[in-house]
């Protein structure tokens, strides 16, 4: 019976184990999907994982049924976590995935199923391991008036990775802009909204009724793009634009580079908006996914929308031509639900890859004797419904699914089409100069020399370098020194200059190298000359410079104060006052009267100060230790002067046998208006009871 019990409960966690993981981590070929609930029950499942990685068993113009279905077939279940429902998530329509190595998925809220006043505007992780939820952002908190108060929810969201800022783009149906968040894929914490761009769709101010919806990312030759539809809600007829802005080496906006597309004639039919976008890699192909709407009030309908392929020529040109290949969605092929994605795997093949070789898109209805609603899957050649791999999104082929799907996005094997490798330099940065230093058609030019006074070292730059294949460089700094020795310098897509390993170098000659890697590969480095330079030391200072105590030092509570008059025959631009040396004995030579609670640091430490009417620039300023005050006018400093200042004293026991000896030295640093400097000491020695 022990035994027994041990092989049940061995069983138990293999039903566990199989029940929080699932099908998940997707695999490169897998897809995600999502979908309204049937009825819009509480416990409806709105996102799916469908196996789709494996063809090879796939029929042709049928369904490829499961075991569960009528005539029972091989594909592989679809899945969801048990938390992927409707009370959860709401209802979602926008999926894209990140970059990790087991992706997570990530949802955006809609309103395009209808169905009540649970309109949300928030964005979902779902875990590339376990499936939980996560909260990346909720655009209600804080909430605002939004520009289009009658669709209260978002569009569709896509995520890209620059260099090692990780950005989401959300196309916010409220307020007629396009989001931008940034955050940590790997981490449970919100993510932060880092920008928002309100497209002016080419007029001079926005429009209520103008907002954006399909959404994705372009990255070729070194530009970088987010592409965006038109949706016009008063007028649905003229909504078949797309439009694009450009993104910085971070995926921020560029204000001002707002253009539009310019697009063959497609079908114009009212109410057709475009709900997805997707890129080949290489960039020269584009896909829209259009939706068929009931009305203006974004509330889905069939029957109605279509899917395009789009060619760029000559690519990254705003020149746009149909691509030849065709992919009719459904029954006549103008079922099509809004969303598509490209593959890297070969339809009817197990694991075998290719570079952007199929093509799968949500379609409505693809047959009606059994109902199928779901994907469609074609080679990136195109073809017809008859040649097409058909997938029931919910393993039910016994009720229509009319105007429930939803998005569609393939995991794309990153390594497939475009490799990370090396690729050359574009240009650094330098503050607002982005172009400080900049190749071009002739090579890599030399880069100008950085020069600063020693101590005075200042801005950011900002490297841009393009590898090979879908990925973004990262960068490594170092400071070589003259004896060929080398530090490391902190930064990641930047390098501020101002930091202490630079600030704090000798006069001299160095170089500063940053070098990208792109992958795992390190790429050519460039080497940047670096001259920290000291100011001149005058040899032949002339001018007489006095300090002349103005009578004893006086004691007065725990203070000693001291008055000096300055005074130079050549006109003075700065004054520094040093405690060059504190020292306190017991003037009996009995070490007990020495307390040992005073705090020594303080012990002549300058409380106040006064130079004429000038007071101190302290050194120090946010403790109460200041050694040094510095009188600096921005000009001349009216000599002669009077120099008060008071100095910190250490605690005494009280004892009349007890004094202590206070020995102070002063340094008073005296520069005039030609750099030369005179240093006076002045010490004192006062008895303090």
């Amino acid at each position: 019976m022990k035994n027994l019990k041990y092989i049940v409960l061995f069983s138990v966690l293999i039903l566990i184990n199989f029940k929080s993981f699932g099908q998940l981590p997707l695999i490169p070929g897998d897809a995600a999907v999502t979908h309204s609930p049937n009825g819009y029950t509480n416990n409806g499942i709105v996102v799916r994982t469908i196996k789709t990685n494996n063809t090879t068993g796939a029929p042709l113009g049928t369904n490829w049924n499961t075991a569960a279905m009528s005539l029972p077939g091989n594909k592989p279940a679809n899945w969801n976590a048990p938390n992927w429902t409707f009370d959860i998530l709401k209802r979602v329509f926008g999926i894209t995935l990140d970059q990790n190595v087991n992706p997570n998925i990530y949802v955006s809220s809609t309103q395009i199923y209808g169905g009540g006043p649970n309109f949300m505007r928030k964005i979902w992780r779902l875990d590339g391991v376990s499936g939980a939820n996560d909260l990346v952002y909720d655009f209600n908190n804080p909430s605002g008036s939004g520009a289009v108060t009658s669709i209260k929810s978002l569009g569709n969201v896509k995520y890209s990775k620059f260099g090692a800022v990780e950005n989401m783009y959300v196309s916010d149906f409220h307020t007629g802009a396009i989001q931008r968040l940034t955050g940590n894929s790997a981490g449970t914490a919100l993510w932060t909204s880092a920008s928002s761009f309100i497209p002016k769709f080419g007029a001079a101010t926005a429009s209520l009724n103008n907002i954006p919806y399909g959404i994705a990312v372009r990255k070729v030759a070194g530009s970088s793009k987010l592409f965006y539809s038109r949706l016009n809600t008063a007028a649905m007829a003229t909504t078949f634009q797309i439009w694009s802005v450009d993104l910085d080496a971070v995926g921020d906006f560029i204000v001002g580079t707002e253009t539009q597309q310019l697009l063959p004639v497609i079908m114009g039919n009212p109410n057709t908006p475009i709900a997805d976008l997707a890129f080949t890699e290489v960039g020269n192909r584009l896909l829209l996914g259009q939706q068929t709407w009931q009305s203006i009030m974004g509330v889905l309908g069939p029957h109605n929308s279509k899917v395009y392929e789009l060619q760029n020529v000559p690519l990254n040109s705003n020149s746009w031509i149909i691509s030849g290949n065709n992919f009719p969605a459904g029954l006549g092929g103008y079922n099509a639900v809004g969303g598509v994605s490209y593959s890297n795997n070969i339809l009817n093949s197990n694991n075998q890859f290719g570079c952007d070789t199929s093509v799968y898109f949500s379609t409505d209805i693809m047959d009606l004797t059994p109902d199928i609603y779901g994907i469609q899957a074609l080679t990136s050649a195109g073809g017809t419904l008859a040649n097409s791999i058909w997938i029931d999104q919910d393993d039910f082929d016994g009720a229509q699914d009319k105007s429930k799907l939803g998005d569609v996005e393939i995991y794309k094997n990153p390594q497939v089409c475009n490799p990370c490798s090396c690729g050359n330099w574009q240009n650094i940065g330098l503050n607002n100069n982005s172009n400080w230093w900049a190749t071009t058609a002739a090579g890599m030019p030399p880069l100008p020399a950085l020069t600063f006074n020693q101590g005075a070292s200042i801005g950011v730059l900002f490297p841009h370098y393009n590898c090979q294949g879908n990925c973004e460089a990262t960068f490594a700094y170092n400071l070589i020194n003259s004896n060929g020795t080398s530090t490391v310098l902190s930064g990641t897509n930047s390098l501020n200059l101002s930091q202490n390993a630079i600030k704090n170098l000798p006069c001299g000659s160095y170089f500063i190298t940053i070098t990208p890697t792109c992958g795992n590969l390190q790429c050519p480095l460039v080497q940047i000359p670096l001259v920290i330079v000291c100011p001149p030391v005058c040899d032949d200072c002339k001018g007489n410079a006095t300090v002349i105590a103005n009578g004893n030092p006086t004691l007065n509570n725990g203070l000693v104060n001291a008055n000096f008059t300055i005074n130079n025959s050549v006109p003075v631009a700065e004054v520094r006052v040093l405690v060059e040396e504190f020292r306190v004995t017991s003037a009996n030579n009995n070490e007990n009267c020495l307390l040992c609670k005073n705090p020594p640091k303080t012990w002549g430490s300058i409380q106040s100060a006064t130079l004429g009417a000038l007071s101190p620039a302290f050194s120090n300023a946010i403790t109460i230790d200041n050694r040094e005050a510095v009188f600096n006018n921005a000009g001349i400093i009216a000599m002669p002067s009077n120099l008060a200042l008071s100095l910190a004293l250490p605690a005494t026991t009280g004892l009349e046998c007890c004094t202590l000896k206070i020995e102070v030295c002063l340094k008073i640093i005296i520069r005039d208006v030609n750099c030369c400097e005179k240093e006076i000491i002045k010490c004192f020695i006062i008895n303090h009871k």
